[in-house]
């Protein structure tokens, strides 16, 4: 998203204050895309030692708001929700990676008061439109 939560690295087993700004979300509620799913998926299967004890949420999350800046960050929600949990944030996954067009990203999922809440995918090189990686596109951990 426009404004970084933490300087790079990120110590996974810390808890962050998420201060995400309304304005640079774009209110959007569906479904998440195959694509989304599965980078969803792979993150919790491959991300911190607490991210497994999210799985069971991935069937009910849902997009509930995109970043304004171009980029494919996403404010997600679990059930019915119509705006993401805000609060205390654990980090489930902080990866490097690049997108489909070659950008370096870095990928982090967070999850507040013990729901997943937010995609957050950032350009290392300040490119702001670019698309999501997929699980092959993440860097060795």
């Amino acid at each position: 998203m426009v404004d970084q939560l933490s300087p790079r690295p990120v110590n996974s087993s810390v808890s962050l204050l998420l201060n995400m700004s309304e304005e640079f979300t774009v209110p959007e509620y569906r479904e998440l895309t195959d694509a989304e799913r599965k980078l969803l998926e792979w993150l919790i299967a491959n991300g911190t030692d607490d991210a497994p004890a999210y799985a069971s949420q991935l069937p009910q999350v849902k997009v509930v708001g995109g970043c304004k800046c171009g980029c494919p960050s996403l404010d997600l929600a679990v059930g019915d929700k119509q705006s993401r949990t805000h609060g205390i944030s654990t980090v489930l996954a902080d990866v490097g990676g690049h997108s489909p067009e070659g950008v370096p990203v870095i990928v982090i999922l967070h999850a507040c008061e013990g729901e997943i809440s937010l995609l957050e995918v950032v350009s290392t090189d300040e490119t702001q439109r670019f698309s999501l990686p997929t699980p092959e596109m993440i860097d060795e951990m």
